[in-house]
């Protein structure tokens, strides 16, 4: 077994050409053979006797064994505070050595095959080597340049998201699937339509009545999504589709509090995973970043709105600036899938320390469903037709 992983390493030593890479997606096959080799080696020694079973033999486990004790020592002899050069080097003698890399490549398995069942050998021994070495063992394996799959598999995780913390390397932004869609193609808010298709046995749950956790389920599917996709923490999701750090903070915070204690979250879970591969599926995908980017400065023309209230007589104050700010704030809402709490009227008011009542208050009286009738549902009908008609014209590039 250890000739047969030289002659690999050997066929891997020997040049090869191959075309420029240009992602991690395109990257050639044997790019990270040697750091993943050398990451799994590490792994298996930080986590050692955890990955014993990964040592095909009892003559290649006492090998490591003995590497693992002498390696030990030698960490804890250590003057305080210096660091040891060679505690990350490989073992000296060639029979330690081809033992660690044999574990190593037994641990590793057919990377490209089997991504879930890799991130299960991997995940254990990773808790373990965590836990008992420094602090900075997690870092370290951060900063390896591994493949994706083998970064995927390393991620330490919390409910669908990479955990947030401290460190923010490239390396964590590797996506956990293989996605046929992209981070530009996740709005805010998940449309309304896919919670009716793919979370019925979530809301079904719920209060009909309950306007909010639906709310917050569309806003952590659509982060949930995005790390598909882009990977990263929920933290940087949420700059990504431009949602402030505290609202994602509360809607996670809802979601768990609902879905935890009744074992709910594996369905949140399953359903996320349907509306990812219905996206893969799609012919075509809306670029809602763009979307976002183009309204970002964007106000109703005053033409447009006079005619989305003309004859509407009973509307008050129907060419003021407060309604022509709340027209906005729900235009951008409809076009850009997005909270319009944080649509650029009511982020601009905010940055200009003034006060967003006035207008949060104006377009509630639009939205709210008790008030859905009369005039104010005429303008809100018009509004959203408006709305369908600018998001057509984005998509095909016309100018606004």
């Amino acid at each position: 077994m250890m000739l047969a992983l030289q002659r690999r390493i050997d066929q891997h030593l020997r040049p090869t050409k191959h075309s420029p890479e240009t992602s991690d997606k395109h990257s050639h096959p044997g790019q990270h053979f040697f750091s993943d080799l050398i990451t799994a080696a590490q792994l298996v020694r930080l986590s050692w006797p955890d990955s014993a079973r990964f040592a095909p033999s009892s003559t290649v486990a006492d090998l490591i064994a003995r590497h693992v004790a002498t390696w030990t020592a030698l960490r804890k002899n250590r003057s305080p505070g210096r660091r040891a050069r060679d505690t990350w080097a490989a073992p000296q003698g060639p029979a330690e050595c081809g033992a660690l890399l044999l574990a190593a490549d037994t641990l590793l398995g057919d990377r490209g095959q089997d991504g879930p069942a890799l991130r299960e050998r991997i995940q254990p021994l990773a808790s373990a080597a965590f836990t008992r070495n420094e602090a900075n063992a997690g870092a370290a394996f951060r900063r390896m340049d591994v493949s994706p799959d083998l970064s995927r598999a390393l991620a330490q995780r919390s409910l669908g998201f990479n955990r947030a913390g401290g460190h923010h390397h490239a390396r964590q932004r590797v996506p956990s699937r293989d996605c046929h869609f992209g981070i530009e193609h996740i709005p805010a808010l998940l449309p309304e339509t896919w919670i009716g298709a793919h979370f019925g046995d979530l809301t079904s749950l719920w209060n009909p009545g309950d306007v909010w956790k639906p709310r917050h389920l569309r806003r952590v599917v659509s982060l949930k999504l995005v790390e598909m996709a882009g990977g990263g923490t929920w933290p940087q999701c949420a700059v990504i589709l431009g949602i402030p750090w505290v609202t994602a903070q509360r809607s996670l915070t809802v979601l768990k509090r609902n879905l935890l204690p009744g074992g709910q979250w594996p369905l949140l879970d399953t359903a996320v995973e349907t509306v990812a591969q219905e996206l893969d599926a799609a012919a075509r995908h809306v670029d809602f970043a763009t979307r976002r980017r183009t309204l970002s400065t964007w106000q109703i023309p005053a033409e447009d709105l006079a005619a989305l209230t003309v004859g509407l007589v009973r509307l008050a104050d129907a060419e003021s600036s407060l309604t022509r700010t709340a027209a906005t704030a729900l235009v951008w809402a409809r076009v850009t899938q997005g909270d319009h709490l944080h649509s650029p009227p009511v982020e601009a008011l905010r940055e200009a320390k003034r006060s967003t009542k006035s207008l949060v208050s104006a377009i509630g009286q639009l939205q709210t469903p008790s008030n859905r009738k009369g005039t104010r549902l005429h303008f809100l009908q018009r509004i959203n037709e408006y709305a369908n008609g600018l998001a057509h014209a984005l998509d095909e590039g016309r100018a606004i």
